[in-house]
């Protein structure tokens, strides 16, 4: 299949996983993958910097949850045994916001005023992130996640960033367009149809754009079906969808939606396309019934290669995880990015400091994957010559990264 960006291997391959470390040492390198605590390498005795993480490690959203938690603690260990911040130990106090607004803004309370954490690192869900604005703002607490609705970074009416939210990964619509223009482009796709999750904003916010792209450039769309977080089968939907018979199908949810989507889909006899969120990389692969064929989605790292491998050799060895998955990247990231605004700091507790850091000089930090991290001011998202994977699954059902695509589109 045509490619539309080659990229080398050695521009995955990272030298250093947090710009400005100097000779730190990567993970799975000779520090290794211990379990040091706050206070190693000589900052024992110096105040440590506490920091909060939410995450879902027990809800609905807790099989991308749990990864995204331990990359966040393994980035924790890791600035530890290389020095902290600027000699200060890290302390990580972490909650479960079990993929609810209600459950999250409690754990937001419990980590700023019991705590006294003085930056949070946030989930990968859009829902509970929303509710955390207005928190964050009068507290002045910097959050770092990726939570990608545009809604949690800026303001739906003004546009205005909102102070001190950020996101570490592009964000839903940039991914939508990028998928849709593969499809269409790549793929010769000219009709299409949705199914998502009207209750998930993270949902709700890749299936606008894509349709406002297909629309925009000279297809169309045949139908937009939707459910919500209490439906477990969607035949009905998906019969519909098959009947009409489009190129290409949308599916844009958490993983155990995406698997009862696929599945029915295919049940109900549609043979077409299907495109898919970043939420289609493993477990998805392993849960689903039937043959997986004709499936693209966006994906973020190309996982077998740079400091997203060492991660996943690590993190699969030690929880026993028998998949790789693409959220320990987003925990490592988020605390990166957080991690070089509080090392440029002159007081990295500080929070409308590191905010100032964060919006005005998030320049080039290594992701993962390899990918540079530049914060643009306007949006507190990372500029647009940040990209995504196009991937499908091979023949062994194992991902494979075809394409890394940027794109420039507004709906």
């Amino acid at each position: 299949m045509k490619k539309i960006i080659a990229l080398a291997l050695s521009v995955l391959m990272l030298t250093s996983a947090l710009a400005g470390c100097g000779n730190e040492t990567k993970p799975g390198g000779t520090s290794g993958a211990g379990t040091t605590q706050p206070g190693s390498q000589g900052t024992a005795n110096l105040e440590p910097i506490k920091i909060g993480s939410i995450q879902d490690t027990s809800g609905g959203a807790s099989l991308a949850g749990q990864p995204n938690q331990w990359g966040v603690e393994y980035a924790v260990r890791w600035i530890n045994e290389n020095g902290g911040i600027n000699g200060r130990p890290v302390e990580l106090y972490s909650r479960d916001c079990q993929n609810d607004a209600e459950v999250g803004v409690t754990n937001y309370r419990e980590l700023v005023d019991e705590a006294g954490v003085c930056a949070i690192i946030g989930p990968p869900l859009s829902n509970p992130a929303s509710a955390w604005v207005e928190l964050a703002t009068e507290d002045k607490i910097p959050i770092v996640g990726h939570f990608m609705d545009e809604v949690c970074t800026t303001d739906p009416d003004t546009g205005e960033a909102y102070p001190y939210m950020f996101l570490a990964e592009p964000s839903c619509s940039v991914q939508s367009y990028i998928l849709a223009e593969y499809g269409m482009n790549e793929l010769n796709v000219k009709t299409v149809a949705t199914l998502y999750n009207t209750s998930n904003a993270y949902a709700v916010a890749h299936e606008g754009p894509f349709v406002n792209y297909v629309e925009a450039n000279g297809g169309q769309v045949l139908a937009r079906e939707t459910f919500g977080w209490t439906d477990t089968d969607y035949t009905a939907q998906a019969q519909k969808i098959a009947a009409l018979n489009p190129d290409a199908v949308l599916l844009c949810d958490y993983c155990n939606q995406m698997v009862t989507a696929y599945d029915n889909l295919r049940d109900a006899g549609y043979t077409g396309y299907i495109l898919g969120a970043n939420t289609m990389y493993p477990p998805f692969n392993s849960l689903v019934k039937n043959e997986i064929k004709d499936c693209y989605f966006v994906q973020n790292y190309d996982l077998s290669a740079g400091t997203i491998a060492d991660l996943l050799d690590i993190q699969m060895k030690e929880t026993g995880t028998d998949y790789p998955t693409s959220n320990v990247g987003f925990g490592w990231d988020a605390c990166m990015v957080l991690f070089n605004a509080m090392k440029q700091a002159k007081d990295p507790t500080d929070g409308e400091e590191v905010r100032q850091i964060l919006e005005n000089n998030t320049k080039d930090v290594e992701s993962a994957g390899g990918a540079k991290i530049t914060i643009d001011p306007s949006t507190h998202r990372p500029t647009r010559d940040m990209g995504m994977y196009i991937a499908s699954y091979d023949e062994d059902v194992n991902v494979d990264c075809l394409v890394y695509m940027t794109s420039d589109y507004n709906s």
